[in-house]
């Protein structure tokens, strides 16, 4: 039987997906993607990648998460897909399971991972580019040198909390910050930091500054980060 794969498509330009995920995505005959539901709309950030590369006329099904805090609808939802991803691959079809930034970092595949691994089906991964790698080329900054630690952290609090990190690492990487992002914004521009602001990485929606006064009245999106260095 043919081997399940779970494919990186990147954080959102469709040319920064690697070579060897666009051979299996051509070879294979249905690919799983992600997607959203938010005030009933459904919405997929990767699939204008499978468009881009002319993946919209093979077989596609989607799987598509409320956008909540309640983890509950989004396990029967990876529970359902690992099933209709069995009973696909039970048919002989070859398979691909693709999710943005890379396979391994907050990826939504992680969960069907886990599932398909109980099943003990043949899976193997393609790794992509994250989202704060092409945050610091866009702001053409490096994330570390020599013995520079980082910190990656989802959905921070408040302005002590990001401190904290500070105590011991030297770039302190912020995800998902829409959440507590009115809680710390005016407390973070007092500080005397370098801060690297990007949203909506690698699309035509793309926005990065260096200035957050500029913020303060802006729409935070969910795909967005914060870098940080003392």
């Amino acid at each position: 039987m043919h081997t399940i794969y779970g494919i990186a498509l990147g954080p959102g330009d469709p040319e920064l997906l690697t070579l060897k995920a666009l051979r299996i995505l051509k070879e294979v005959d249905l690919i799983f993607y992600p997607g959203s539901i938010t005030k009933d709309q459904k919405k997929s950030f990767v699939y204008p990648i499978l468009q881009y590369h002319g993946l919209e006329h093979k077989e596609l099904k989607g799987f598509f998460l409320n956008m909540s805090y309640d983890r509950q609808e989004a396990s029967e939802t990876y529970v359902a897909t690992v099933k209709d991803i069995e009973k696909a691959y039970q048919t002989g079809k070859k398979i691909a399971i693709v999710c943005e930034g890379d396979i391994s970092l907050y990826a939504s595949f992680s969960y069907i991972l886990a599932g398909l691994q109980e099943l003990q089906l043949p899976v193997s991964l393609v790794p992509g580019i994250n989202s704060f790698s092409l945050g610091a080329s866009q702001h053409q900054i490096p994330l570390s040198l020599l013995n520079d630690k980082i910190a990656i952290v989802p959905r921070v609090k408040n302005i002590t909390e990001i401190s904290k990190y500070f105590l011991e690492f030297d770039t302190v990487i912020l995800m998902k910050i829409r959440s507590g992002w009115n809680d710390f914004h005016s407390e973070l521009v007092q500080k005397d930091w370098k801060c690297y602001y990007c949203e909506r990485l690698g699309t035509n929606q793309e926005y990065i500054t260096t200035d957050l006064t500029t913020l303060a009245n802006r729409e935070i999106p969910y795909f967005s980060l914060l870098i940080i260095k003392q």
